[in-house]
C-alpha cells in the first residue's frame, strides 16, 4: 500500500501541474474546439468533388476520424517529454534519484497525471465533433468495448514513447530542437494529422513499422471497424510495442543512470 501511494501522490503531481496554468490549459481546449470544426469543414470541402468514398473511406468516417484523432492525441500525446530534460539541468534530479521509488516509475505517474489532467479536453473535442455533426456514436457495445481495450494500449504506447524521449536528456541535456522534430513526426506518423488510409504505401509502410500509430492510429481504426489486419492482430501489435518500448526504457536508464551529473549545486 505505501508503493500504492507514493505512486498515486506523483500522479496527483502530474494532475495539478499543468491546472496550475489555468489560462493557458482552458485556451488549449478552446484551440481544440477550434481545430475539430475547422477540420470537421475542410474535410468535407475535400469531399465535395467527389461522388463516393475516397480509399475506400466516406465522407463521415473521415470527418469522424478527423475528429477522434484530434481528440485522442490531445488526451494521449501531450505528457511533459520535458519532465527529466529540466530535472536534469537544474539538478534536482539527484533527488529524484534518493526517492523510494524508480525514477522511471516516477515519470510515468506523472505522465499519467498530465493525462487525467487533460481528460476535459475529450469532453470538448467530442463534444465539438457531435455539435457540428462530425462524429456518430459506436454502432453497439462490443464495438464500444474493443475501442476502450485499444484505447487502454494506446495510452501505454503513449507514454512509454514520451519517457524513451526524456530519456536521451541524459546525452543532450537540452532536447529542445530534438524535440520539436520529434513532435513533428510523431504526430504525423501517430495518423493524428492524416490516417494511414490516405497515405501512398511507401509511407503507410513506414508509419505502420513504427510505434507512432499504435498510440492514436489503431484505436480510431478499431472505432471505425477498420483495424488493421483485424482486431486480434491490432491490439497484439500495440501490446508488443508496449513489451518492445518497455524494454527500450529499461536498457536506456541502465545506460543514463551512469550518466547522471548534478548541476546547480
Amino acid at each position: 500500500m505505501t508503493l500504492v501511494r507514493q505512486v498515486l501522490s506523483q500522479v496527483r503531481i502530474g494532475c495539478l501541474t499543468p491546472w496550475a496554468y489555468r489560462a493557458s490549459m482552458l485556451l488549449s481546449f478552446l484551440v481544440l474546439a477550434l481545430q475539430v470544426a475547422l477540420f470537421s469543414v475542410v474535410w468535407r470541402a475535400i469531399y465535395a468533388g467527389h461522388s463516393g468514398p475516397v480509399a475506400g473511406v466516406d465522407v463521415d468516417t473521415a470527418v469522424g476520424y478527423a475528429v477522434l484523432s484530434l481528440t485522442v492525441a490531445t488526451v494521449l500525446n501531450t505528457s511533459p517529454y520535458s519532465s527529466i530534460e529540466s530535472r536534469v539541468r537544474d539538478g534536482l534530479i539527484g533527488v529524484d534519484l534518493t526517492r523510494p521509488i524508480g525514477l522511471l516509475t516516477q515519470s510515468l505517474a506523472v505522465q499519467a497525471g498530465y493525462v487525467v489532467a487533460t481528460l476535459p479536453a475529450a469532453a470538448v473535442g467530442l463534444g465539438t465533433g457531435l455539435a457540428v455533426r462530425g462524429l456518430a456514436p459506436p454502432p453497439d457495445v462490443s464495438d464500444t468495448v474493443r475501442f476502450a481495450v485499444s484505447l487502454l494500449l494506446a495510452f501505454g504506447v503513449s507514454q512509454l514513447i514520451t519517457l524513451l524521449m526524456s530519456l536521451t536528456s541524459f546525452w543532450t541535456l537540452e532536447v529542445g530542437g530534438v524535440g520539436m522534430a520529434f513532435f513533428v513526426v510523431r504526430t504525423f506518423m501517430s495518423g493524428a494529422v492524416v490516417p494511414l488510409w490516405f497515405m501512398p504505401d511507401w509511407l503507410q509502410a513506414i508509419a505502420v513499422a513504427l510505434p507512432f500509430q499504435a498510440s492514436t492510429y489503431t484505436p480510431i481504426a478499431v472505432y471505425f471497424g477498420r483495424p488493421p489486419g483485424g482486431f486480434v492482430s491490432a491490439v497484439g501489435l500495440q501490446a508488443l510495442w508496449i513489451v518492445i518500448l518497455t524494454g527500450l526504457c529499461l536498457w536506456l536508464w541502465s545506460r543514463a543512470k551512469h550518466r547522471v551529473v548534478v548541476q546547480g549545486g
